[in-house]
């Protein structure tokens, strides 16, 4: 892509990939992945150091949690919804080992954990991922874009 390593050019990617579901609702210019991640792992941080838990670990994974996007792509929940999830996880799974079992297999180890929810923090992470949604489609919401609202119901937050 631009001749850096490809943790860097991934990492670049994010910054210029839009969250599909606010394109899916027309929101032209929507948030990207890396401003998504950035968001959750901080409110992940505050409330891990609010419950106890560990915060810098809780930080790690919702800084990280969708960096394989950089390579899949953020692919919509109705889309997902039509996947067998198998492949799909197997697919990110593989993206996730090719970007980080070389030289930081800690944090491999760590995003494992992160999806398969095996840990409390991992479980707030995902609870801090559906809340920068809920945050973010508030904010769209107030701009005046309703179709925002999609976010707010039922399986949306939950995606």
């Amino acid at each position: 892509m631009t001749g850096r390593d490809p943790w860097t050019d991934d990492l670049l990617q994010l910054k210029g990939t839009p969250r599909s579901g606010w394109l899916r609702i027309g929101i032209e210019h929507p948030e990207s992945v890396a401003s998504h991640s950035f968001a959750v792992g901080l409110l992940a941080w505050r409330e891990a150091r609010a419950r106890g838990l560990d915060a810098d670990k809780a930080l790690l994974m919702g800084l990280l949690h969708d960096f394989h996007e950089a390579r899949l792509g953020d692919i919509p929940s109705p889309v997902k919804r039509l996947l067998p999830a198998d492949a799909l996880a197997q697919a990110e799974a593989e993206l996730r080992a090719a970007q980080w079992a070389g030289w930081a297999p800690e944090l491999l180890g760590l995003l494992e954990e992160f999806e398969a929810g095996e840990s409390a923090e991992a479980r707030l992470v995902r609870a801090m991922d559906r809340e920068e949604l809920r945050l973010q489609a508030q904010r769209y919401l107030a701009q005046g874009h309703a179709r925002a609202a999609e976010f707010l119901e039922g399986d949306a937050v939950g995606d």
